[in-house]
């Protein structure tokens, strides 16, 4: 009996006789609030902790270790103001109940410090724009609310100083609406070019926005390639010249024709031949290489041509003019 009982203590007292040990923890940063944002490190930290205690206590640390710590900001010497910080580790960690309640002392760490940078969060009112694509309206279209409220880390507001908002609706949600008559639908809202590198930083309330507009005509596009350039002309006497478009600029890539949905369905049925033709005056009517706009478009009724490659809207073609040999 006497054994007995004189192994339990023995056992008890190695469990609380002091050691130091080094133990390893993946340590990161949160803020108590959604109006503070914890901008570096995004990434937890490997870290090595030197600590004294008891055999028990460290070994109940070092399963506890095993999941990520946590540092909250305005805790345990760590501030929570904008702007950055060195933050000591040893302070940070002593103060967790992790560390207090197994009677833990942290000698060191390895990093000692971290700098963290901290970001608060501003509230921006923004207007709605709204992007109705290829939708012809007659007036413009009103997004009911017509702003919008950015909750948004300070350190971007700078960056973009003209923010919105865009209500944007698909051809989808277009489709299948009269024209002719004013409709309302519902349209989800997003950011701009500008502000989507930041759009994991950034929340809009409302999420979607009303948006009223009296739908005319919905438009589309066609791109067309290998349009042929001809030349007509303006004066009866060019017999005495060789005439001709340079060789390069014989074809059009990239012609853009816009009109109608249905129109633009019927042309790319149909695929009737386009033609570009530029217009050779008298006062053109010389030797050497000239520049000439294209005039005319041979295309069907209710199409027009918005853009010719790089060009817009209208396209320059090189003429060559030479005297014909007698």
């Amino acid at each position: 009996m006497v054994t007995a009982i004189t192994l339990l203590i023995w056992i008890w007292a190695a469990g609380e006789t002091r050691d130091s040990a080094t133990l390893y923890a993946r340590v990161g940063f949160t803020t108590p609030s959604n109006f503070n944002v914890i901008v570096g490190p995004t990434e937890d930290q490997q870290v090595a902790i030197s600590v004294q205690g008891s055999a028990r206590s460290i070994q109940r640390l070092r399963a506890a270790l095993e999941e990520p710590v946590r540092l909250m900001t305005g805790s345990n010497g760590i501030p929570q103001e904008a702007g950055q910080h060195q933050v000591s580790l040893s302070e940070a960690l002593q103060g967790l109940e992790s560390f207090v309640a197994g009677d833990i002392s942290v000698v060191l760490t390895k990093p000692a410090e971290i700098e963290v940078e901290i970001d608060s969060m501003t509230q921006l009112a923004v207007p709605v724009e709204a992007l109705m694509g290829d939708a012809t309206l007659g007036g413009e279209a009103i997004a009911n609310p017509s702003t919008a409220t950015l909750t948004l880390p300070s350190r971007i507001v700078a960056l973009v100083p003209d923010a919105k908002v865009l209500a944007e609706p698909t051809k989808a949600s277009l489709a299948g609406l009269d024209p002719g008559r004013r409709h309302v639908i519902i349209v989800p809202l997003r950011l701009p070019r500008a502000l989507r590198p930041f759009e994991d930083e950034i929340r809009i309330e409302p999420k979607s926005v009303d948006l009223a507009f009296n739908l005319i005509l919905r438009t589309s596009t066609s791109t067309v390639q290998d349009v042929p350039v001809q030349i007509a002309f303006a004066v009866e006497e060019h017999e005495d010249y060789v005439i001709s478009v340079v060789e390069d600029d014989r074809f059009l890539s990239d012609v853009v024709v816009e009109g109608s949905t249905d129109a633009i369905a019927r042309f790319e049925n149909e695929m009737p031949k386009v033609i570009a033709f530029v217009v050779i005056s008298d006062d053109e009517l010389k030797e050497g290489v000239i520049e000439v706009p294209v005039t005319l478009w041979q295309l069907p009724d209710g199409l027009r041509v918005v853009s010719a490659g790089s060009e817009s809207p209208v396209a320059t073609i090189r003429i060559s003019i030479d005297r014909r040999a007698e």
